[in-house]
């Protein structure tokens, strides 16, 4: 999927190499169901943001990277990672230390419940969804990653001036943008990778890795002008901007097209790395489903990206 003929960055980003993403058959009520109970629930400043947060279509983000996912997993997913997002635009409003009451709450929440009682409504919608998660085996993870990606908002060298490389900087955007959410939802969504090994996920982190990248700095280009305006608008400590463009255009001395041109080149680089590596890895049933599903996380991201409003 390479975006609408009018879309701002049509003639910035060529055609993908990667087989086109699909949706979860079940994206129309997955879709309403984790949409009915977010809007309904969620504390929103305004009409004009509820209906923004409705407009940009966040489910399909779950919904094009888990297409082979058992239905109710995938819901519970979608819930958690459009909470993610709501989180990200509500963490940008606030200071650091604000944001670190917020997260230190959630972190009891989650390894203490029995002794945390829920004060406010992000504490209460947390606390239900970390309920349902934990009714399944296997699912701490995902939520640890959870709160190490909210963990990232509270840091106070966020930031490419405290980031001197894109290398540096890739290492922390993994944990910023949820790919380690991401890696443990793949595996745990799939039925048919619920058995997978430790040594088999040993074998597959190299595509993790490049899939990581790929989407991290794929969604660095696309939200840019964004998270530049809202670095503008909220100062230095809530607003950090924290992008792949801005570091790659600081590190090496370039304006911010330039190097958006140069993430651009990375990010189909990675991918034609992804496809020689997974030709050499010469693999079969469950690990070859793993592989392709790597891949869908990558492809699903980008179809995302081109639809959505939210970085128009």
């Amino acid at each position: 999927m390479h975006g609408k003929p009018t879309h701002p960055l049509k003639a910035v980003i060529p055609p993908s190499i990667l087989p086109e993403a699909v949706l979860h058959p079940d994206y129309e009520q997955i879709d309403r169901h984790v949409m009915t109970y977010l809007v309904n629930t969620w504390e929103w400043p305004s009409e004009k943001h509820k209906q923004a947060f409705i407009s940009w279509k966040l489910s399909e983000v779950v919904l094009f990277m888990f297409p082979m996912g058992e239905a109710e997993r995938v819901k519970l997913a979608c819930e958690l990672l459009l909470l993610g997002f709501l989180m990200d635009d509500y963490f940008d409003k606030n200071t650091l230390s604000t944001n670190a009451s917020i997260v230190s709450s959630l972190h009891s929440l989650l390894t203490s419940p029995e002794m945390t009682v829920p004060v406010t409504t992000i504490d209460s919608m947390h606390a239900g969804l970390f309920a349902k998660f934990l009714t399944y085996p296997n699912s701490a993870p995902i939520l640890e990653a959870y709160l190490a990606m909210l963990d990232c908002h509270c840091v106070p060298s966020r930031g490419p001036s405290s980031l001197s490389s894109l290398k540096e900087y890739l290492v922390f955007r993994e944990t910023d943008v949820g790919m380690p959410i991401c890696v443990e939802l793949l595996y745990w969504t799939d039925p048919a990778l619920a058995g997978i090994t430790a040594d088999e996920k040993r074998m597959l982190r190299p595509l993790e890795k490049l899939a990581n990248y790929h989407v991290s700095i794929l969604n660095d280009v696309f939200s840019f002008e964004r998270e530049w305006q809202a670095a503008e608008m909220n100062g230095e400590e809530g607003g950090a901007l924290v992008n792949g463009v801005a570091v790659l255009a600081g590190e090496v001395g370039i304006g911010v097209e330039a190097a958006r041109g140069l993430c651009v080149r990375l990010v189909r680089a990675w991918e034609w790395e992804f496809v020689k590596l997974k030709g050499e890895m010469l693999v079969e049933g469950r690990l070859r489903r793993a592989v392709e599903g790597i891949e869908r996380r990558m492809s699903g991201a980008e179809a995302f990206s081109w639809r959505t409003g939210r970085y128009l």
